[in-house]
């Protein structure tokens, strides 16, 4: 059974069956690419949100016109903030560039065979594809401390004295930013996050329904699930409709989406005990880390901040 090996393993399972190669948003099939993300959120919220990252960079790939690595994983690291910033520097070497600073939120840092990486070159934003087998690439791990996605590997990684060619800039300056697909593809770590809530629906479900209170709370939930859903569909419909769009109206549309599922997801987890009193969280190792994971992930949303965005 795939579910009982490594987490790594699972993902190279997937990948070899070409189960993480899905249609990139925007080239009219958003709508199953937000539906395969969410299952995967659904099946387990450590396995979504690495397949997610994978999924982002083949997407990133292809909108660039790049060759897409065969037989490799990938993640995308990209957050930025206070002791998580890159510098790029040119290298000695005619063609060389050298990474040097520290990245933190690095899923998959032991655990992958690459990543595209954002470092700050002269004012602007550039987009790396970095080996992570590289000299002078240091992994710390010990920061992460919280239970939910530990098997993600999740750690801060410093890159020193890193030299790579210019062969792996990926896209020009600040292309990685105001590409049409960084607003379009927003979407795909929300779709991951409503399939971690739909995972507490069907827990929720399957418990005994003992009395109408826990009914009514299972029915608000499942009214949830049906919600999530349909963000993501009119999200993918709309995105479909206008794939070059990288005006306003995509930022807002994702700000609006993912601040929809965030709340929803919030819900979720909210009426999700009331549904089930402390049963499944105290007994059930499986529903208490997806419910710890979804907590913890649903914080990728940037609350006000974002919502302070969308009035145009």
């Amino acid at each position: 059974m795939v579910e009982d090996l490594s987490l790594l393993a699972r993902l190279r399972v997937l990948a070899r069956n070409g189960e993480l190669s899905l249609p990139p948003p925007g080239a009219g099939s958003t709508g199953a690419r937000h539906t395969r993300l969410f299952e995967f959120g659904r099946m387990d919220l450590s396995l979504a949100r690495l397949a997610e990252a994978h999924t982002d960079a083949l997407a990133i790939f292809a909108e660039a016109g790049h060759l897409v690595p065969a037989g490799r994983l990938y993640g995308v690291w990209a957050a930025d903030g206070p002791g998580s910033q890159l510098s790029v520097s040119r290298g000695d070497g005619a063609g060389r560039i050298r990474l040097d600073g520290t990245k933190r939120y690095c899923s998959g840092a032991q655990l992958l065979d690459a990543a595209l990486i954002t470092a700050h070159e002269g004012g602007h934003i550039v987009l790396l594809n970095v080996p992570l087998d590289a000299a002078g690439v240091t992994v710390n791990a010990s920061e992460w401390v919280a239970p939910a996605f530990a098997d993600t590997n999740t750690a801060a990684v410093t890159f020193e004295n890193v030299e790579l060619t210019e062969g792996a800039l990926v896209g020009p300056a600040d292309w990685y930013l105001t590409r049409p697909g960084f607003w379009h593809g927003a979407l795909g770590p929300a779709a991951c996050w409503a399939g971690g809530a739909a995972g507490l629906v069907d827990a929720a479900r399957a418990l005994n329904k003992r009395d109408p209170h826990a009914r009514a709370q299972v029915g608000a939930l499942e009214a949830l699930e049906w919600g999530l859903r349909a963000v993501l569909e009119q999200a993918a419909r709309e995105i479909d409709s206008d794939p070059a769009d990288t005006t306003l109206s995509a930022r807002r549309r994702a700000l609006m989406a993912r601040h929809l599922i965030e709340r929803m997801c919030t819900d979720v987890l909210d009426r999700f005990g009331r549904a089930t009193g402390p049963q499944l969280l105290a007994f059930d190792a499986h529903v208490a880390q997806r419910y710890a994971e979804l907590t913890l992930y649903i914080r990728q949303c940037h609350a006000e901040r974002d919502l302070a965005q969308i009035p145009c």
